[in-house]
This record gives structure tokens, C-alpha cells and sequence, in this order.
């Protein structure tokens, strides 16, 4: 279980581990989306292929799973967009991040909100709140953590996306690495790692981390906010440009206090 607090723990974590006026807008806003089929997929720790799990992993098991669609990729800046763009989205927050308490300026380098060149990269620096309002617009919903674990990693019980196979060097996936650690002061990375980003990447940038169901970026890039959670915190998936390879497992597990804003979090919707 990894507890999302601040995006100033990052370092510390190193150390283990125009207004639219249409009324079908939100159509130009939607990622394209991959079907996954009903039926029984091994869900949560597999210990025959994964030795990191963590208590919050356990016990795996065969599961069933309703037909689902989800976002092939993370929601885009350029789609959420589209949402304010048509009044149905907020940009409080999208270029100051938070730890749910208090602002972080520092940190506001991470935001790809109204940054140049950004667009294709997926929005962050978002609550949960926010990316269920988006979804809701878009006629989706978040998808549950069932669901996002199915849609990653197929039904076979593999450790990542991609398989069983660890992460390379040049690898499947944006983590934590060389390129962080050599392009920020104080920065933090994997030396064996070279990713070739220094945060976020474009969506879709990893083509050797698809999913078998063809879904991308679920390892890496951006934590991705599922349903599950309560009033006090929400469920993450996937992790993130931040994080080093136990995060980008299938089955690992992150919170976030409600109110969070970081730059390593974002979301993709289902339905």
C-alpha cells in the first residue's frame, strides 16, 4: 500500500521504492476506447509471478468481470479542455498543486496545465472530484479499481502490463529515472533507467507497456484515480513518472487524501 500524502515526498519515496457552444462537445473530448470482454481474470497479488505484493494486495483471486469499455489512454490536457471550455469543468487548482491541506508552488513545474507543447500530455495536478466531473460530462464514469486492474492486465495474472518480464533500461514504461534525476536539482531516479522524459509523456509514448487489451500507459506516466475510495481517501492505479518499478505492477495499490493535487496523478474514465 502506497499512501499518496504530498508531492514533496517524492524525494523521500526514492529512498524505497475559445467557449464551445455545441451540444455534443463533449464527443470531441473523448479518448478513443478499448472493449474488454465479460468473464473470470485473476485479480490482486499473484504470488507465483510477483514477490513484492503488499498486504492491501491479498489475497489474489479468480474474479468476474462484467463487460467494460475504458479509455485507451489517460484523459488528455486538450480534452479536459474541452470540458471547461464548455462549462462543464473547473480549472481551480490545474497549475498549483496541493497535498490537500496546503498549496505547493514549489512543485508547480509538474502541472502540464497551460503549458506549452502539453496538450497531448494528461492532465494533472486534478482532484478526484474533478476527474469524476469530467467523466460525467464525457457520458463515463472512473472506472472501479476491478475494472482498471482487468483492463491492465488481462486474465492471465501477469505482474505488469506487458507480462511477467521486468522493466529494461530503455523501459516499457515513464518511471523514475536517469533523465529526472539528471535534469532536476535535488532530483531523485534509477541511473539503470533511461525513459527519456523528464515528467509526464505524452499519452501513448510506451508502446512496449500496452495492456493486453490494448489499453496504454497503465503502468507509469500518471497515477490514474479509480472509484473506489471514501470520504476521506481514493484509490489509485498504475504509477507514475515519480515512482520507481514496484509501483508500475498491476495489482500495487496507492491512496490519495481527498483534496490532493499533484503532479503524478491523473485518470482515464470507463463504461
Amino acid at each position: 500500500m502506497r499512501e499518496i500524502i504530498a508531492a514533496s515526498t517524492f524525494a523521500a519515496m526514492a529512498l524505497f521504492g475559445a467557449s464551445c457552444t455545441r451540444p455534443d462537445a463533449h464527443r470531441d473530448a473523448t479518448t478513443a476506447m478499448v472493449a474488454v470482454p465479460a468473464g473470470k481474470a485473476l485479480l490482486g497479488c499473484n504470488a507465483a509471478v510477483d514477490p513484492e505484493c503488499e498486504d492491501d494486495e491479498k489475497p489474489g483471486g479468480v474474479v468476474d468481470t462484467a463487460a467494460f469499455e475504458i479509455d485507451t489512454t489517460e484523459v488528455t490536457v486538450a480534452q479536459y479542455r474541452a470540458c471547461v471550455e464548455a462549462g462543464a469543468c473547473s480549472v481551480q487548482g490545474l497549475d498549483l498543486p496541493s497535498n490537500g491541506t496546503a498549496d505547493q508552488p514549489e512543485l508547480a513545474w509538474t502541472c502540464n496545465w497551460s503549458k506549452a507543447d502539453r496538450d497531448q500530455h494528461p492532465i494533472n495536478c486534478i482532484d478526484w472530484n474533478a476527474a469524476v466531473a469530467f467523466c460525467a460530462w464525457s457520458k463515463k464514469r472512473l472506472p472501479t479499481a476491478n475494472e482498471w486492474e482487468r483492463a491492465a492486465r488481462g486474465t492471465d495474472g501477469r505482474r505488469y502490463p506487458w507480462g511477467n518480464e521486468v522493466v529494461q533500461p530503455s523501459p516499457q514504461a515513464n518511471l523514475a529515472d536517469k533523465t529526472l534525476l539528471d535534469n532536476k536539482p535535488g532530483g531523485w531516479g534509477l541511473l539503470e533507467f533511461n525513459d527519456g522524459v523528464v515528467a509526464t509523456a505524452p499519452v501513448g509514448s510506451f508502446p512496449a507497456g500496452d495492456s493486453p487489451t490494448g489499453a496504454k500507459d497503465m503502468a507509469g506516466n500518471v497515477w490514474e484515480f479509480v472509484a473506489d475510495g471514501n470520504d476521506a481517501r481514493h484509490e489509485m492505479r498504475g504509477g507514475a513518472w515519480s515512482y520507481y518499478p514496484i509501483a508500475l505492477r498491476v495489482s500495487d495499490k496507492a491512496y490519495a487524501q481527498n483534496g490532493r493535487r499533484n503532479g503524478d496523478t491523473g485518470f482515464r474514465c470507463a463504461r
